[in-house]
């Protein structure tokens, strides 16, 4: 053989192996995100969620979005986050298609928020492309979404100013029918990690009823938790996962806490201005605050007004709302 064949063979070989290995490359880009914290002893993050921008009667949509808007953006001029999560419910549907432009608007919500920020899909995020929506998200300015090859569903690793991995958040699309099936799937194959984990998704897992309902719980509970098809199983995934803990949304009347064999369970605070809840207790958000040395997660509820809330171990309110 000669040196030309051979060099040709051999750059053939090259050529075949990169054709081969790029697809996984690309997909693990998109499964994968970092993002760098000054700080790895009070790593601060911000959870939003149900925004529900669009959300009621076409005539009152100027005015609930941009008390929304307001009122994020206040949020995080207050609690000074190194990121934001927003788990799902940001739109209402996608009548006669509309869900895309809904979309926009909130990506351009967003970036006028200067943080980076992570998403999680709510059942109210309805589009009729929705290829074309994961690309919106993960381009949008200051997105670290990553969902677009992996049904949503991605990490994101906390890494200090040196590189070293500090922390690992999970983020789940639950769909209509919450934590189960091919979301589990995704778990499970998730490489196993020395940093602990963190979970963020929209649907509540069934054993957030039962922490209220044997007493173990602390805060506030306004409506049954809507765990949808969710049996209980995700959470013996999770923990095999090493999840610690696990913030949702989807219940904008509930905002208590609880342990689970080890694993915490926790409800965001509703974010959006008016929608059903309202006069149950204030709209805000959720600061997390990480301790790498310690291992340690802890939170307060925070409201626009500058207060922030934590029930007392063995505090509980029921509430309803009066209209």
């Amino acid at each position: 053989m000669t040196y030309l064949k051979t060099v040709r063979l051999m750059l053939w070989a090259l050529l075949c192996w990169i054709a081969l290995a790029a697809p996984a490359a690309f997909a693990d880009s998109h499964r994968n995100t970092r993002l760098t914290v000054s700080h790895p002893d009070s790593i601060r993050i911000l959870q939003l969620t149900d925004l529900h921008y669009f959300s009621r009667e076409p005539s009152t949509w100027d005015e609930f979005n941009a008390r929304t808007s307001q009122q994020i953006r206040k949020l995080v001029e207050l609690t000074k986050p190194d990121l934001v999560v927003i788990t799902g419910d940001v739109w209402s549907e996608n009548e006669n298609g509309s869900g895309e432009d809904q979309l926009r608007y909130a990506l351009s919500q967003f970036a006028a928020l200067e943080v980076p920020w992570a998403f999680t899909w709510g059942n109210h995020d309805q589009v009729t492309d929705r290829a074309r929506a994961d690309a919106l998200l993960e381009n949008a300015p200051g997105s670290l979404y990553r969902g677009r090859n992996a049904g949503g569903n991605y990490t994101l690793d906390l890494v200090s100013p040196s590189g070293q991995l500090l922390w690992q958040l999970l983020f789940i699309d639950t769909g209509r029918e919450g934590l189960i099936g091919e979301r589990r799937d995704w778990l499970r194959q998730l490489p196993p990690a020395d940093v602990p984990r963190v979970a963020f998704f929209h649907i509540p897992l069934k054993q957030y009823a039962q922490i209220w309902e044997d007493g173990t719980a602390s805060g506030i509970w306004g409506e049954p938790p809507c765990f949808e098809r969710e049996d209980g199983g995700a959470l013996a995934v999770l923990r095999a996962a090493g999840v610690t803990a696990c913030f949702c949304g989807h219940d904008h009347m509930n905002d208590y806490s609880g342990r689970v064999e080890g694993v915490e369970l926790v409800y965001g605070r509703v974010s959006r201005a008016g929608g059903y809840g309202r006069d149950t207790f204030d709209k805000g958000g959720k600061l997390i605050t990480l301790n790498s040395s310690r291992r340690t997660c802890s939170w307060v509820s925070v409201t626009p007004d500058g207060k922030t809330w934590r029930p007392e171990p063995g505090e509980r309110q029921v509430m309803t709302e009066t209209h």
